[in-house]
């Protein structure tokens, strides 16, 4: 007997969408990595201080002070100051540096996929970007977390909820290339329509 099979259904390629996906989350990044307003408060129009991930902004009408936040933090401690961490600087540092990688991934994968590019490679963009992201999750957060002034002192600003939106959308963006850039695997069939 001659039983019929249907094949397969195809799945839809979201190629497009997870490379639009990949380069908002690079712009979020990047905007993320240079923005002044990690951390701001703002007590009203030209008054207010805020951090980046590398320095501290005081602004009093027109004049405005900024120092990095090594000077800062060492500054806070020998003035005696007790709820400063001294892991805050060294956190924005390396936060820094994981979106910035993050980024290159990032593009890298975007790039890649519009190509339609299989690679060979030992470790993939997709994996580089991943790994960059998870770990700047936490140390993005630890920066937050030691933040000088207590809880009251400042609140996060545009840089942190682009970061966060950044990694979110980074993170679902790479998962759903990675299956479009890897190596072609030949005990499991293309259905997805893709090649």
């Amino acid at each position: 007997m001659n039983e019929l099979v249907a094949p397969p259904p195809l799945r839809k390629d979201n190629r497009m969408l997870g490379i639009g996906l990949c380069a908002l989350a690079a712009v979020l990044l990047l905007f993320s990595c240079f923005s002044h307003r990690w951390l701001e408060n703002r007590q009203r129009e030209g008054m207010g201080f805020g951090f980046s991930l590398l320095s501290f902004e005081a602004c009093l009408g027109d004049k405005c002070e900024s120092k990095s936040n090594s000077e800062l933090i060492e500054e806070a401690k020998s003035n005696g100051a007790k709820d400063v961490s001294g892991a805050f600087a060294p956190m924005g540092k390396v936060t820094l540096g994981l979106m910035l990688i993050a980024a290159i991934g990032l593009i890298g994968t975007a790039v890649l996929a519009h190509l339609k590019k299989r690679l060979e490679w030992p470790i993939l963009p997709t994996t580089v970007g991943l790994l960059a992201l998870m770990v700047a999750l936490i140390t993005g957060c630890v920066f937050i977390a030691t933040k000088p002034g207590g809880a009251g002192g400042v609140g996060v600003g545009l840089g942190f909820w682009a970061f966060g939106i950044g990694t979110v959308v980074g993170i679902a963006a790479l998962q759903m290339l990675n299956k479009l850039i890897k190596p072609v695997d030949p005990d499991v069939p293309l259905d997805d329509g893709a090649y």
